[in-house]
């Protein structure tokens, strides 16, 4: 399957029916991120996009106008021994013109003319998510509205993996790109000061073991007087609870243990209370995600980092 499937993608690409990614839509990638890793890095290299589809396609839909998820049992998947699922994730988009449909591929990073990519892999569609319900996605709104302010933090502890896996992988979807991946990265890099961060995460360490109290200092985080935070730069954990309010809510439950109307009902309100907090949370980062969105339409192609590379606080204020 595997040699007949590589025969195909030959033909395809000879006969003008599958494409490598266009340069368009590696730049309407730049203004979004995951985990503070630029799309248009991120979707490039194919180690960190298969296996992840339904992911991926989402996130890439972000570049297109107009873009459907499908989900669908494939051949690609349905031949191979172990996979007892074979549904896979793809995009379909009118946005590369010629009068036709095409679907992209995150899994091998390609663009296919639909009718060739269904009659290889002769889909199975189980469901179809149009753009409009993609964009109330939760998750969608999540990435959009995400604080590279933290996430550029994580970049220290597995940045230096990604760009190994560029230069040394083998898959075709990475390959392809690897050039102008490369590129990209080490511009990225650069514009956020890659090194320094580095630096100072590795003085963050020292620090830790050394003299904590410095470190809480830096971060400007209050402590109880068991050691658990109470609030960060002059902002409360909303989570924090008192060692007496965590007694008296013990003794409480404790008190209650053998009464299921008392147990019910303090359940129910803490599931009340909950759910009324996520719903919050929720209606704040759509919120967020829809303004920053707006900012993204008068400008596609602006790097991520260079539109929302502040605090939340900051971003709100100029929004």
């Amino acid at each position: 399957m595997k040699k007949w499937h590589t025969k195909k993608l030959v033909y395809g690409f000879k006969h003008k029916l599958v494409f490598p990614y266009p340069d368009g839509l590696f730049d309407r990638l730049r203004p979004f991120a995951l985990g503070g890793l630029p799309a248009s890095i991120l979707l490039f290299e194919n180690e960190l996009c298969n296996g992840h589809c339904y992911d991926r396609a989402r996130l890439i839909s972000l570049a297109l106008k107009d873009a459907t998820v499908v989900h669908a049992d494939i051949d690609s998947l349905r031949v191979q021994d172990g996979v007892e699922n074979p549904e896979h994730a793809f995009v379909e988009t009118t946005d590369f013109g010629g009068g036709k449909t095409w679907v992209i591929d995150t899994s091998i990073g390609l663009v296919f003319d639909k009718d060739y990519y269904y009659k290889i892999e002769r889909p199975k569609v189980n469901h179809v998510f149009p753009k409009d319900f993609l964009m109330k996605d939760p998750t969608i709104h999540e990435i959009i509205a995400s604080n590279f302010e933290n996430d550029k933090y994580m970049l220290t502890s597995y940045l230096p993996f990604v760009e190994a896996a560029i230069k040394n992988s083998r898959h075709l979807g990475t390959v392809m790109y690897r050039k102008k991946i490369l590129e990209e990265l080490e511009v990225f890099k650069k514009a956020i000061g890659f090194d320094e961060l580095r630096a100072e995460i590795d003085a963050d360490i020292k620090l830790m073991f050394k003299d904590p109290a410095a470190l809480d200092a830096k971060f400007g985080i209050v402590r109880d007087q068991y050691g658990r935070e109470m609030s960060r730069n002059g902002v409360p954990n909303p989570y924090y609870k008192s060692r007496e309010e965590m007694e008296q809510e013990n003794a409480y439950l404790e008190s209650i243990k053998d009464d299921p109307d008392k147990l019910n009902e303090f359940w129910s309100k803490v599931i009340e209370e909950t759910t009324e907090e996520m719903q919050r949370e929720y209606l704040a980062t759509e919120k967020l995600a829809n303004q920053r969105l707006e900012l993204i339409l008068k400008n596609p192609t602006a790097n991520f980092y260079e539109l929302f590379g502040e605090s939340s606080s900051d971003v709100d204020e100029k929004i």
